[in-house]
């Protein structure tokens, strides 16, 4: 039988812990798991067009996975709500308070929440989606919007961020299905940003802070405080996200010049550029379940009605030793 030292001319590499960025065809033995781990890259992935927006629009919430996304709000100032199929977006309940650049958070587009936002003023609404209706539940402590950023799920959420001149915010808000209570806040305050992942594992990424050029700032959440990581490749703000704290895609956003098309994955330690989105767009919104399925709709200016679905193979493959 061949050996891997016979076919690479080398042994497999022993480590006591993961490479953080391991390359293409890279394999190693975990000598505290006891795991042979490998690294294929199936490709950088790329974006494909999906069905239309009824409605073109910008500084719009979403939430939900590829195949079962809400669009909810936006510029010009709606309350116009559609859901997607995978396929196709149809007009369902609209939300109670028309409103643009607010937070947002669900896992499909039958439960979602949406909170904050400009109505033109700043508000601290709250409203939660059953797959039917929009309900008013209870205010975020601090009303704001500039599309703070938003986690989770309709009863465990995080809002972080935010803009409300003349203040920027660092304030973190956790939503428990019933209140928003604070805790603690961002390293660095920002508007126009996004994240990825959970109440208890969270990643905050990009933005903007008035006056300033955007930032390429990472920071991730541990259900207690903020830590900051490795930046994205390119600072940007009014950026789309997706994904978990080890799995996240940034696209798309505003480089203090013009609009971008950059697409950027995240592993849990470093951002990798992959294939761009296919025209440049700011102001958008996106959902999507890791850095291999999303969704991306509306954003531009003017407002775009346009959808792209991202789909990329598994990066890392995991085996037992045999």
């Amino acid at each position: 039988m061949t050996t891997y030292k016979e076919i690479k001319g080398a042994n497999i590499e022993t480590v006591a812990s993961d490479p953080s960025n391991p390359t293409n065809g890279q394999i190693w033995f975990n000598t505290t798991t006891y795991v042979v781990k490998g690294n294929v890259n199936y490709g950088a992935g790329s974006w494909a067009t999906g069905g239309d927006l009824n409605s073109a629009r910008n500084g719009l919430g979403g939430a939900g996975i590829q195949t079962s996304a809400l669009a909810f709000g936006g510029s010009p100032n709606t309350a116009n709500t559609e859901k997607y199929n995978g396929t196709s977006w149809t007009e369902v309940n609209n939300l109670n308070s028309p409103r643009r650049w607010l937070g947002s958070c669900g896992a499909s587009n039958t439960a979602a929440l949406g909170f904050g936002g400009s109505e033109p003023t700043n508000t601290a609404k709250t409203e939660k989606w059953n797959g039917t209706n929009w309900t008013e539940v209870n205010d975020l402590n601090t009303a704001r919007s500039n599309m703070l950023g938003g986690i989770g799920t309709s009863t465990a959420a995080l809002g972080f961020g935010g803009y409300n001149p003349p203040n920027l915010y660092a304030i973190t808000e956790s939503w428990n299905g019933t209140n928003w209570t604070e805790v603690n806040d961002l390293n660095t305050a920002r508007a126009f940003l996004t994240g990825a992942g959970t109440t208890t594992a969270g990643l905050a990424f990009g933005g903007t802070i008035p006056g300033s050029d955007p930032t390429a700032n990472t920071e991730l959440w541990n259900g207690t405080n903020w830590t900051e990581v490795n930046n994205l490749t390119t600072a940007r703000g009014q950026l789309g996200g997706d994904g978990t704290q080890t799995s996240a895609l940034a696209f798309g956003g505003y480089n203090g010049t013009a609009a971008v098309t950059l697409t950027e994955s995240w592993n849990g330690t470093n951002w990798t550029e992959l294939s761009d989105i296919t025209a440049a767009t700011s102001r958008l919104s996106g959902c999507g379940a890791s850095n291999t399925s999303a969704l991306v709709f509306g954003g531009g200016f003017p407002p775009k009605a346009t959808t792209e679905e991202w789909n990329a193979g598994d990066l890392t493959t995991t085996f037992t030793d045999a």
